[in-house]
């Protein structure tokens, strides 16, 4: 797997505001325009899922003791369906709201324990399944009514103790011991409902136990059906309160309105995560009203652009099914995931071709969510239904850059938009020749050839990151470059010989491209063990680098800096007894708050939060610029240092890389 090197970033702390009130009146009136931060006493924690898998199939050791068919039923019932709900407010809620970007390390954090309670109960209810078969193995008939009465029992035993329990959780000690884990969330998902401190699940477990005990206590009959359903909508509802989602009929808002008292709107409970001591209950805010803490909140409307607006788009492509997976209505945990390789890449890429056709029944695009430039300008990803398949094989390349003649056309339709950018495997040389073909056909086409159509490549910031990040290693005197013979290897090898006079560069190619004194050429690939840096611009196979390798009992290669996109893992390399170092680089990296990009830029992408490419990124300053020019074909060398100042001056740079 590649290696994503140390980033060296400014620490920063958030202080907490406090919001004191009596709390004897009943209701207040206050709009807040942003959530408290909780002081960070959890921020270091870090649990260990390796092996979560197995703990997951623990159950299974009991099936001759109890069956655990039922166990599954309801665990795997709930995991979908926190996924459905999951995928279903990224997209209808979060998507285009570029000012509630979440956090990669919150993303990291929920991923990592919002099975926790799931997994919990299915231990627990192996335990009371032995000790209680007939509380969950009643008789089918009985079911309705075993949910009725444990519904009942949740509003009459389960909403008073929640309160209580939930006050008590806020008592400064019991806070920062257990429940200001689930108060890391600033921004709340609707898992964020299912993250807690492991400690806080066995408090649950005992607080809403009674909902599904009761019946079995009282009527003498259970069923684990009835079980499963109330543990589900359990789980939906409290989602719902999680969610961003702004309710402000009078049916739930007047104070003459009963279900203003018995169900909760998504903002009563968000003003709990903005006051801290407010709106406990958990679904009926009446306990909050009975007992003088209930406190009104108003989530503001988001300040944006208007939702028509859409200024830039880069005309992504499909990496392969490790790609695919981090998509966030997939899977929104995974949205920062490094791209990973499940199976063989032939099957892998037959997989992801199958999927794309499926996918073409109910689509044309995939739109990836839109962020703020500058404040003032509208970008957005765009990626074309194709995948490698498609861009191997070149019968397919007029569809392609039809395909890409087609969305220039749908998004000046639907939103006026005149700068596109180019994604890596849409601006090949074999299939439209750096974007010079695309811009052809856009002069051709009746539609687009009067409407001052823009189209960027944002190669000449790709050299300027290149180059820099080379210039950046200390006492560098020579170099092995893999993929030299494009436009991009050859404007980095020309700056770099022009501006390091003793600097040596060997190119693995058959090919002659550059004639330098300093610049030689290899046809040999194994002569890469001989060089500790090795620069990659040029995506081979595993068996290519393993066959270069083999039977070198040692090799001085020490860091192998990649730049290919989609950057995939290369086990012969990451395998070496050497521990080499096998990095991405061709990155840029800004802090958390920098105000020229705001939302989801860096998402889907196999990147870490705040890191962009840097062809992306130049793309980006020609829309800030208002640049009226095409940019494709040929590097214009006098532009690289200018990109890059202006780089700088917004705010981003080269990852860093601690060489030693």
């Amino acid at each position: 797997m590649c290696q994503r090197p140390e980033v060296k970033k400014k620490s920063s702390t958030s202080s907490t505001a406090s919001t004191s009130s009596s709390s004897s009146v009943a209701s207040v009136e206050v709009s807040v325009e942003s959530a408290k931060a909780l002081a960070p006493t959890h921020s270091d924690h870090k649990r260990n899922t390796e092996w979560d898998w197995l703990i997951f199939l623990g159950p299974l050791l009991f099936y001759k003791v109890t069956p655990i068919w039922s166990i599954y039923a309801i665990a795997i019932t709930r995991i979908l369906v926190t996924h459905i709900v999951l995928s279903l407010h990224y997209q209808l809620v979060d998507k285009d709201n570029y000012l509630n970007k979440l956090t990669q390390k919150q993303l990291q954090r929920e991923k990592d324990e919002y099975l926790t309670a799931f997994i919990l109960h299915m231990y627990t209810q192996v335990a009371l399944q032995v000790i209680f078969p007939s509380m969950f193995f009643s008789d089918a008939s009985v079911i309705s009514s075993c949910i009725k009465e444990t519904m009942l029992a949740h509003v009459v035993f389960i909403e008073p103790a929640y309160y209580f329990v939930h006050r008590w959780l806020h008592v400064p000690e019991i806070m920062k011991k257990m429940h200001g884990f689930h108060h890391l969330s600033i921004r709340t998902l609707p898992t964020t409902s299912l993250v807690q401190n492991f400690h806080e699940h066995f408090v649950y477990v005992a607080t809403f136990g009674p909902a599904f005990f009761a019946p079995f206590l009282l009527q003498g009959r259970q069923h684990w059906v009835a079980i499963g359903v109330y543990l589900v909508s359990f789980d939906v509802i409290n989602m719902w309160g999680h969610t961003n989602v702004r309710v402000r009929n009078p049916i739930f808002t007047h104070k003459y309105s009963p279900l203003k008292y018995l169900f909760y709107t998504p903002e009563f409970h968000l003003g709990h995560h903005a006051y801290f001591n407010a709106n406990y209950a958990l679904f009926m805010p009446i306990w909050d009203y009975i007992f003088g803490t209930a406190r009104h909140y108003e989530k503001p409307a988001p300040a944006m652009l208007p939702a028509k607006q859409q200024d830039f788009v880069f005309i992504g492509h499909n990496g392969g099914l490790g790609h695919f997976l981090t998509i966030p209505e997939l899977n929104l945990y995974n949205a920062y995931s490094q791209y990973k390789i499940y199976l063989p890449l032939r099957i892998e890429f037959l997989i992801m071709h199958a999927i794309r056709h499926i996918t073409g029944l109910v689509c044309q695009f995939y739109y990836c969510s839109r962020f703020c430039i500058a404040n003032d300008y509208v970008g957005r990803i765009i990626c074309l239904l194709r995948t490698p398949v498609d861009y191997m094989t070149p019968e397919s390349y007029d569809a392609i850059n039809q395909d890409m003649i087609k969305l220039m056309r749908t998004e000046h339709q639907k939103h006026g938009t005149r700068y596109f950018g180019l994604g890596n495997l849409n601006k090949m040389k074999q299939l439209n020749d750096g974007g010079l073909e695309m811009v052809k056909l856009v002069e051709q086409d009746e539609y687009l050839k009067d409407k001052n159509i823009k189209i960027w490549t944002g190669d000449t910031m790709t050299v300027a990151s290149v180059y820099n990040q080379m210039l950046d290693i200390p006492n560098l005197q020579e170099f092995y470059y893999i993929g030299a013979g494009g436009k991009i290897g050859t404007a980095v090898c020309e700056k770099l010989v022009r501006d390091n006079p003793k600097l040596k560069i060997r190119i693995f190619s058959r090919n002659v491209v550059l004639e330098h004194p300093n610049i030689s050429y290899s046809s040999d690939l194994s002569e890469m063990a001989d060089y500790k840096i090795v620069l990659v611009g040029k995506i081979l196979s595993n068996a290519m680098y393993s066959k270069a390798l083999k039977g070198k009992k040692s090799i001085r290669t020490r860091y192998v800096l990649d730049y290919t996109v989609p950057a995939m893992p290369v086990a012969a390399i990451n395998q070496r007894p050497e521990n080499v170092q096998h990095i991405r680089i061709g990155l840029l990296k800004t802090g958390p708050n920098n105000p020229f990009l705001k939302g989801p830029y860096d998402v889907c992408m196999s990147t870490d939060e705040n890191h962009i490419v840097p062809c992306h990124f130049g793309c980006l300053l020609n829309t800030v610029e208002g640049r009226e020019t095409h940019e494709v074909g040929d590097i214009d060398q006098e532009q690289v240092d200018r990109m890059w100042k202006m780089t700088l001056a917004r705010g981003f740079d080269n990852i860093t890389i601690d060489y030693q």
